[in-house]
């Protein structure tokens, strides 16, 4: 890197402080205002891995990417609106060495789709309209190889900030959801320090003078969670990652804090603040400090305690670390009309070994009135408790009418893959023939088609 450069990655020292001041509120507690509750949280929980997944909603309408132009949307919406100048020089993050080639042989070959390139003399919007239509079909593994020969391509100018930034958080967002996560916490590694003073600009009019200049980060907002924990990943270093949502916690109770804006834009860094609080506690179940982890959660915000995704979030990482008591009482002091408690309380009953009073529960939710999109759900917990009783055709008999009326969300998949092991000696023609019929399914357009060989469990 050259010298000019080093000197433009040094620490940004008004972006955040090195010691916080002691208060009685931590950075992630949302600050004591009148800001409207949200009506939903806007991220999930990492999902436990286990030898027999159980979803509580189903990953079949999974995707955290949007349309691809959604982020430089954001860029402009934000910096247009303060006049912000952006002539960052984003070569560093253009090098073909920094993009590792991609390949299909994890991929069952019936769920392979060959790999594009842009045409000679194609356009960069004609290319970005292709990359839309991948992530449209569900094409993660393709989309991410187009993106990283966009990103190395003559016809992408290093100071089109909003196109690289958009195409690099595609490129890593397709990455792990296609089970490429080592290979995106290296290549996120290349963003190097985002709280430099390179990433930062000053508005037109903020002048340095007695008060504290106002600057404006020039990376999207999900570019910047993600990167915090792909370069934890690719640095070894868990406790980083945490390190790094605080930061961007104390960011957003900053901004919060901002007088005159629009509530609108408050709500939105409301709804950031209670993501980074689950993604803080996730981080610390990963790391294995699950006391740290509980009381994360019990310092969460009050305020939030109706919020009904919430809620659920929260018994859910209660479950999750162990603290059956914990989720019960939060389910409890939960009001009636904000939580799902229909499928919470099979799932605490599941998580205390009384699998013949959830199934029991989950039969009476198939009677009742349920929404049609929940039922997938409702039929692979109530699998999961079959399955754990020993009634193993019944289990398999009802994960298989699922995948014949065309769901074939990736824990459903793993759980029948796991039934045909445990049920025949020829399983792997068993589980070939499901990869083939899920290969076969109409695209839903929200999930992963370029689907890995562990999906299946056909890993030798």
């Amino acid at each position: 890197m050259s010298t000019s450069q080093s000197a433009a990655h040094r620490r940004n020292v008004s972006s955040r402080s090195s010691r916080p001041r002691s208060s009685t509120k931590g950075p992630l507690d949302m600050p004591d205002d009148d800001i409207a509750q949200p009506d939903a949280a806007v991220s999930s929980p990492s999902p436990l891995r286990s030898e027999i997944r159980s979803p509580v909603t189903s990953d079949a309408g999974f995707s955290p990417l949007e349309d691809l132009d959604s982020l430089r949307v954001e860029l402009d919406n934000i910096l247009a609106a303060r006049n912000l100048p952006i002539t960052k020089d984003l070569s560093f993050l253009l090098r073909p060495e920094l993009y590792h080639p991609l390949s299909q042989l994890d991929v069952p070959p019936m769920f392979r789709t060959p790999f594009q390139s842009p045409a000679i003399g194609e356009t960069l919007p004609t290319t970005l309209s292709r990359i839309n239509a991948l992530l449209a079909q569900g094409h993660f593994l393709v989309a991410a190889h187009l993106c990283g020969l966009l990103l190395t391509s003559s016809i992408l100018a290093p100071t089109d900030t909003k196109t690289i930034f958009t195409l690099l958080y595609t490129r890593l967002s397709c990455l792990q959801l296609t089970g490429n996560t080592v290979l995106a916490a290296q290549e996120s590694k290349a963003l190097e320090d985002l709280n430099s003073a390179f990433y930062y600009v000053q508005a037109e009019g903020d002048t340095p003078g007695e008060g504290s200049p106002r600057s404006y980060h020039i990376v999207p907002w999900p570019l910047r969670v993600l990167a915090v924990r792909l370069q934890s990943i690719g640095f070894g270093d868990s406790r980083r990652g945490i390190a790094g949502l605080y930061e961007l916690g104390l960011e957003a109770r900053r901004e919060l804090l901002q007088p005159g804006f629009d509530p609108a834009i408050k709500k939105i860094w409301q709804d950031r603040l209670e993501d980074l609080n689950i993604r803080v506690v996730n981080a610390l179940i990963e790391l294995g400090d699950l006391e740290a982890a509980r009381r994360t959660l019990e310092s969460m915000s009050r305020k939030s305690s109706n919020d009904s995704i919430l809620t659920s979030r929260r018994v859910l990482l209660y479950l999750r670390i162990g603290d059956v008591a914990a989720a019960k009482r939060v389910l409890e002091e939960a009001q009636p009309d904000t939580v799902r408690a229909e499928f919470l309380n099979p799932l605490i009953q599941m998580t205390e070994g009384r699998y013949d009073e959830a199934a029991a529960t989950w039969k009476s939710l198939l009677e009742g009135t349920f929404s049609k999109s929940s039922e997938p759900v409702i039929k692979q917990n109530l699998a999961v408790c079959l399955l754990y009783t020993g009634r193993l055709s019944e289990s398999r008999s009802l994960l298989e009418s699922l995948i014949s009326a065309n769901q074939s969300f990736q824990s459903l998949t793993f759980n029948l893959a796991t039934i045909y092991e445990l049920c025949s000696d020829r399983s792997r023609n068993l589980k070939l023939r499901l990869a083939d019929a899920v290969a076969k399914q109409p695209c839903a357009g929200d999930m992963n088609l370029d689907r890995s060989n562990a999906d299946f469990k056909l890993v030798d």
